[in-house]
C-alpha cells in the first residue's frame, strides 16, 4: 500500500525549517539545500514544495504570519474575555518579542517585510493579511466601546490600526536595543497605549 503522504504537514516543516535559518542565520543564506539539511529533507523534497529561494521566503512569511494570527485570536473562555479592553491586551502582548521564539519571529518577519517591497505577490498577501487583522481589530474595539470599556468618540478602525503600529513599534524598539527592553518593560509600554483609549 503506498505510503500517504500529507503535502500540507511537509509544505509546513519546510517552512518552519526555513523561518529558523533565517533567524539564525539571516535571509541572505537561506537556499533550499540549507533549509532541507536544517529540516532533515532531501533538497529535490523542498524544491517539490518551494521551486525557488523567493518562493522558500513566501513560505516562510505565510508561516510567521500564521503564527502570529494564531496569537491574536481570540480564545474564549479566559478570564480577561469579562473585560474587552484587556483581552485586546492579552492578544496585542502575546505577540510582542518578550522570548526568543516571538524574537526570532519578528527578525524573520522584518526581514521578509523588506524583501517583500520587491515581490508583487508578497505585497498582495501582506496587504490581505494586514486587512483580515484590522477588520478582526476594528471589530474587537467596537465592542469594547460598545460595553463602555473604550472611549466611545474614538474611530474604532483609527484606533485598532494606532495599537497595531504600537506593537509594531515596541517590537523593533525591543530587537534594536538587543533584547534589552524586558518583557516587563514592553508590556508596560503597551498598556500605557491601552489605558489612552480606556473610556
Amino acid at each position: 500500500m503506498p505510503k500517504i503522504v500529507d503535502h500540507e504537514e511537509q509544505r509546513r516543516i519546510i517552512a518552519k525549517a526555513a523561518v529558523e535559518w533565517i533567524a539564525t542565520h539571516g535571509l541572505e543564506t537561506l537556499s533550499q539545500r540549507n533549509v532541507a539539511a536544517l529540516a532533515g529533507r532531501s533538497k529535490g523534497n523542498v524544491q517539490h514544495y518551494f521551486p525557488d529561494k523567493a518562493s522558500l521566503m513566501f513560505g516562510a512569511l505565510k508561516h510567521v504570519s500564521g503564527e502570529r494570527q494564531g496569537r491574536e485570536r481570540p480564545t474564549g473562555g479566559d478570564a480577561a474575555d469579562a473585560d474587552p479592553l484587556a483581552a485586546i491586551g492579552k492578544r496585542l502582548a502575546a505577540v510582542l518579542p518578550t522570548d526568543p521564539k516571538r524574537a526570532d519571529e519578528w527578525r524573520v518577519r522584518l526581514s521578509l517585510y523588506v524583501y517583500a517591497n520587491r515581490d508583487p505577490e508578497m505585497q498582495d498577501y501582506l496587504a490581505d493579511h494586514a486587512e483580515e487583522i484590522l477588520e478582526r481589530g476594528t471589530a474587537d474595539v467596537r465592542a469594547a466601546q460598545e460595553v463602555g470599556a473604550v472611549a466611545a468618540d474614538l474611530d474604532p478602525r483609527v484606533t485598532f490600526r494606532r495599537l497595531s503600529a504600537a506593537v509594531s513599534g515596541i517590537a523593533v524598539a525591543a530587537l534594536a536595543n538587543g533584547g534589552r527592553l524586558t518583557a516587563e518593560e514592553q508590556e508596560a509600554m503597551l498598556n500605557e497605549v491601552l489605558r489612552s483609549i480606556a473610556a
